[in-house]
Order: structure tokens, then C-alpha cells, then sequence
């Protein structure tokens, strides 16, 4: 952690009144700035909004990271209170230590933002919450060891590539995912985005297939060697200046209105027809780009939701319901791709966020008002994990042990546990939730029934 700047508090009466959710908290905000890494993994420095419930007695909430969505302007970002901050105060409202990360780029981070850039989106989160703690250890709190992720469109990508970071990379001793739920994401870049690219038919935003080719050659350095090389004048000329690293007056808005929406129209046909004749081998720098930074076709381990509307113009919801199809085919136990409605892109924000909150909010740990005593870990052994017939649970002290299925249903509820073996051969396949509580402590995992 560089520093951690209080910014103010936002009352939950207005926060509820504002979404028609039910909220406990009034919520601080904060400003953090922390170390973390850029596409070369050199280090660099982040920004990100922070915010902590209060008005409670409660010392032990999990972490929520909400991954923010699309922006061109370097300072619109949630470190400096935009709109989508709200819905880290929201988050938070409900009883969660909340992350924005601004991502690298954004905000006080120095140079151009590497958009939808799955590893630098990766190591913005994981780095922010790793900050997060070490500011939270300098206060009365405590983070519960749950973790929720989440994120609107750009923002679902984000959420997506950090939940598979995690996953890739071994560090779930370091960040309990307990669900994730990313929202309108584009995760399938080299299928259902490239296809935005190919296709002769309008796209609604083709700010973000410039903003695309921009970002993949500030991390790759091999997308094209000029904008004129790439982009028909006189685009050519006008579309630097949105990217140039310390843009802070230019929108996606005005971008979309000074280009074309066919990309035969903005691409140069030499370059458009190198990529669309490489469609088979995929050989091309494009499509490396955009195939290092899928996240659709992986195995989950963790409880995953995938929030969509069928009328997103920006975002297809094909997007939601390839990685179902590919992470079930993968074996995934607990993946679904959830339907919000026949709602466009800004329509679908509302539903698809208000659903992953409350799947979070059945999911974690409620805060007990005596969590003075909670401060610390109960030690434990389960084994095997994943399991099929049975499952070894070991504590170094007697708790209270339930174990809950993923839609909140008690299957087990046992007092004075400390070592127990449960016979398991006729719980469906699936991920199950424990939650152990000792006398001055508690313990909660996550175990998976093949």
C-alpha cells in the first residue's frame, strides 16, 4: 500500500432508497494507491476506490471486488467518486470491504490504459485487495477470509480473467473466491468479439474495436506501426488523441460519433482482409491478441454465475452462454449463465448486478454483532477435497458445523465437532459450502462432490 485518503460517507437510507435493496450500512469511501504491475510486469502504481461499512459494532466483513466497466477519460474512475462508484457503496452498504480498482493506466497510474488486458486486469484486483488488507490492518477490522467478485461489462471480463488468475495461479490459500458473478463481459474476444469485427452489418460502438487494437499494442507491440497503416483517413488523425495516455476530456460517446460503425469503412481493407483471410489458423497478431485474452473456455473450481440480457447491443449474450457451455463441457460442477431479460446494454445494469448481490448476500458470512470474538481462524484439515463417498473433517477445537448447498439449503448441522466423517455417497454432485464455529472463532471452506 502507497496510501489510503478518506473521501467521505454515503448514508445507506439513501443508497437502499436509490436501489430498493435492503442495506445495513452507511459506507466510508476511500482512496488507495498501491503497487502492483504493468503488461511487462514491471512495477508500476494503481488507484482504486475502498470502501468499508460502518455505523456497526461488526468487525469481520468479506472482501467484494466490483470491476468497473468501460472508460476512455483517464479520470473516470471510481477513485475519483463517478457514477459507477455508487455501486461499490452499495456493495459495501450490504455489509462487504468493497475494491474498485481503477485498473492500470487509470486514474493516478501512469501511462495508457491496456483495455480489456486479462492479466494486467488480474493483477490490478489482486493487488488492490492485497493493499486493502494491509490498510485494514491498521484499523479495528478484520476481513472474514471470504472473497466475492464481480463486474459490469469491460468489468465482467475483469472479473472473469481475475477469478481465472486466481485459479491459474495457485493463490486460493491467498483469496477464498466464494463466488463470482461476472456481468455482460466479452469473454469469448477471438469467437463472438472478432465476429464484431468481420461482420459487414453495424456495430454500435466501434470506439471500443480502436480502443481494442490500442490497448493490444501498447501489451504486445506487434498490432500495427502506425494508426494510418491501420485506419483510413482521415480516422487516422482523429483517433490519437483518445488514446494518448492522459486523456481526461474525451468519451467513448463522442469517439463512437466520429467514426464509422462498419469496420470496412474504418479499417483499412488490407489489414481487415489479413485478419478475416487468417480466420482458420489464426496466425495473426489480431488474433493472438485476442486469443491470450479469452476467458471463456477454462475450469472454474468456484461457484460462477453469468448475468446477461438478450438485447445487449454492445456485449452479445452469446458471450455468456459459450464459457457456460465450454466450463460445463470442462467439467465444471457449479457454472450458469443467467438470463436478466430482454434488456440493451445500460438496460441490463440494474438486474444483472441487484441478482449478483443477492447470490453474494445468501453466500456469505453474516456479521455477528459480538465478531470481537471472531478475529481469528479455526485451524483444519478436510480431505479428500474434491470428494465422491466420503469426506474427512478435522478442527483443533469442537465448533458448530453446518454444511450448506449452494442455494443456502442445511443439509448438516452438528454441535461439539472436532473430528468427524461424513458419509457422502448420496449428495448430488456439486460445490457445498462449510461453516464452522468455535467458542472465539470460526472457519469457512468451500468442498466439491464429484
Amino acid at each position: 500500500m502507497v496510501s489510503c485518503v478518506y473521501l467521505g460517507i454515503s448514508s445507506s437510507n439513501v443508497l437502499s432508497g436509490a436501489t430498493g435493496l435492503s442495506l445495513d450500512y452507511d459506507v466510508k469511501m476511500y482512496k488507495l494507491t498501491y503497487n502492483t504491475v504493468d503488461t511487462d510486469s514491471l512495477p508500476t502504481i494503481a488507484t482504486g476506490a475502498f470502501f468499508i461499512p460502518t455505523n456497526t459494532t461488526c468487525t469481520d466483513f468479506p472482501i467484494a471486488v466490483y470491476n468497473h466497466g468501460t472508460t476512455l477519460r483517464k479520470n473516470d474512475v471510481p477513485s475519483n467518486n463517478n457514477p459507477e462508484a455508487i455501486i461499490g457503496k452499495v456493495f459495501s452498504a450490504g455489509g462487504y470491504f468493497v475494491c474498485m480498482p481503477d485498473y492500470i493506466g487509470m486514474g493516478d497510474s501512469p501511462g495508457f490504459h491496456p483495455y480489456v488486458h486479462a492479466k494486467s486486469e488480474a493483477t490490478a484486483s489482486v493487488d488492490m485487495v492485497r493493499a486493502a488488507r494491509e490498510y485494514l490492518s491498521t484499523t479495528n477490522f478484520v476481513d472474514n477470509n471470504e472473497l466475492f467478485l464481480t463486474g459490469y461489462s469491460q468489468g465482467g471480463h475483469a472479473c472473469m480473467a481475475t477469478t481465472k488468475f486466481i485459479n491459474d495461479e495457485n493463490l486460493q490459500s491467498e483469496f477464498n473466491i466464494v463466488a463470482s458473478a461476472p456481468c455482460s463481459g466479452p469473454y469469448d474476444l477471438s469467437g463472438i468479439m472478432a465476429d464484431t469485427i468481420i461482420a459487414p452489418s453495424p456495430y454500435s460502438n466501434p470506439g471500443y474495436i480502436v480502443y481494442l487494437l490500442a490497448s493490444y499494442q501498447l501489451a504486445y507491440g506487434n498490432i500495427f506501426n502506425s494508426w494510418s497503416d491501420v485506419l483510413y483517413p482521415p480516422y487516422d488523425t482523429i483517433v490519437p488523441p483518445f488514446f494518448s495516455g492522459n486523456n481526461t476530456t474525451l468519451d467513448m460517446g463522442l469517439l463512437n460519433s466520429l467514426i464509422p460503425n462498419q469496420m470496412s469503412l474504418l479499417i483499412r481493407d488490407t489489414c481487415l482482409n489479413n485478419f478475416i483471410n487468417d480466420s482458420i489458423n489464426k496466425n495473426h497478431p489480431w488474433w493472438r491478441a485476442l486469443i491470450d485474452n479469452d476467458n471463456y473456455d477454462w475450469l472454474p473450481l468456484k461457484p460462477l454465475r453469468m448475468y446477461y440480457c438478450t438485447a445487449d447491443e454492445q456485449v452479445a449474450y452469446t458471450n455468456a452462454l459459450n464459457a457456460e457451455n465450454s466450463m460445463i463441457n470442462n467439467g465444471a460442477l457449479d457454472v450458469q449463465a443467467i438470463n436478466m431479460g430482454n434488456n440493451d446494454h445500460g438496460g441490463c445494469i440494474l438486474p444483472a448486478l441487484s441478482s449478483a448481490f443477492n447470490w453474494f448476500q445468501n453466500l456469505k458470512t453474516p456479521c455477528n454483532v459480538s465478531s470481537s470474538i471472531n478475529r481469528n481462524l479455526i485451524s483444519y484439515e478436510v480431505y479428500p477435497n474434491p470428494f465422491t463417498n466420503e469426506l474427512n473433517v478435522q478442527f483443533t477445537e469442537k465448533v458448530n458445523l453446518s454444511v450448506y448447498t449452494m442455494d443456502g439449503k442445511l443439509l448438516i448441522n452438528k454441535d461439539d465437532v472436532q473430528n468427524i466423517e461424513l458419509v457422502t455417497s448420496n449428495w448430488s454432485k456439486g460445490i457445498y459450502i462449510i461453516k464452522a464455529k468455535g467458542s472465539a472463532a470460526y472457519q469457512n471452506a468451500i468442498i466439491t462432490k464429484l
